[in-house]
């Protein structure tokens, strides 16, 4: 079985800024050169990626997800997700890298009800697409971001608050905001399941646990989570287990039994089942299907 590579963060060419902007068309020509073997392969990322693309039509694969690209659409991969580019039809577009630090360090200062940690905590977000005003102003915000990065004496605080401009504006016109009022404790609510979520979810799949751990009923919680996902609590734990347990298989040559054990699964046969209600598919033919890398 092929281990798929697993992607580290480069310092940028601004050590003090967090973030680099690059271009989708000098990644495609990187990977034609032979600089970049893996981008038309399934890798993992230790760090954050946001994409938006301009033009062309295209399918970006997140987690065993192929998503429908266009101009307009914007997807998230989160640090330890694996993806994979369309070298074939090379939609273009710009991706934007940052680190674990340099977004907590903008979150501090940006207003979590335009744009949430959460969203780079979990898997839960499709990819979804802007507007034509909207891409146009991001794309705007993209050049000056480009345009202050490459003078001689950049301007810090001013490359940040583009930053922080750019995770606003897709904040708001992303699924978990649009059309939608959500209170700030709704907000913290669900910021502190996902977080428990991510720490436990091996050991506790117990909704109701979650909810008393954050001091809220599971009435409210459920209410929460489909306000924000269009999920309930149990639908997104059992989404973070499957996902987990897909990696798993993809990335080491672990035994199923083993796998099953460290989420949870007293019986492998039990894991088996769930994971075939889930994912429609036993983990051994899951596994089959995803080997050598093309996902």
């Amino acid at each position: 079985m092929t281990s798929f590579p697993e992607i580290e963060f480069k310092e940028t060419a601004i050590p003090e800024v967090g973030f680099e902007v690059i271009d989708l068309n000098s990644l495609y020509q990187m990977a034609d050169q032979g600089a970049l073997p893996m981008l038309g392969k399934v890798h993992r990322i230790n760090f954050y990626n946001l994409i938006i693309f301009s033009n062309g039509k295209g399918r970006h694969l997140v987690d065993f997800s192929r998503l429908p690209v266009e101009r307009g659409s914007v997807i998230f991969i989160n640090k330890g997700q694996i993806h994979r580019f369309d070298t074939s039809s090379r939609p273009g577009g710009k991706l934007v890298v940052f680190t674990d630090d340099y977004i907590r360090k903008v979150m501090a200062a940006t207003d979590l009800h335009l744009f949430s940690s959460s969203h780079f905590l979990s898997s839960y977000l499709p990819s979804f697409k802007l507007n034509h005003t909207a891409v146009q102003s991001l794309l705007n915000l993209i050049d000056l971001v480009t345009e202050e990065y490459h003078n001689n004496q950049p301007n810090i605080p001013y490359l940040q608050t583009l930053f922080q401009a750019m995770l606003i504006k897709v904040g708001e016109a992303s699924p978990s905001h649009r059309g939608k009022v959500v209170s700030q404790y709704h907000s913290h609510c669900f910021e502190r399941f996902m977080k428990l979520l991510q720490e436990q979810f091996t050991v506790n799949r117990d909704a109701h646990q979650y909810a008393s751990m954050i001091g809220t009923t599971y009435k409210t919680l459920n209410i929460i989570c489909k306000t924000m996902t269009g999920r309930t609590v149990k639908q997104l734990i059992d989404a973070q287990t499957i996902l987990e347990a897909k990696r798993q298989l993809v990335l080491s040559g672990t035994q199923v039994q083993q796998i099953a054990q460290g989420l949870g699964f007293e019986e492998s046969s039990n894991f088996v089942k769930y994971f075939k209600k889930h994912a429609h598919m036993t983990p051994a033919q899951f596994r089959k299907h995803h080997e050598g890398g093309q996902g």
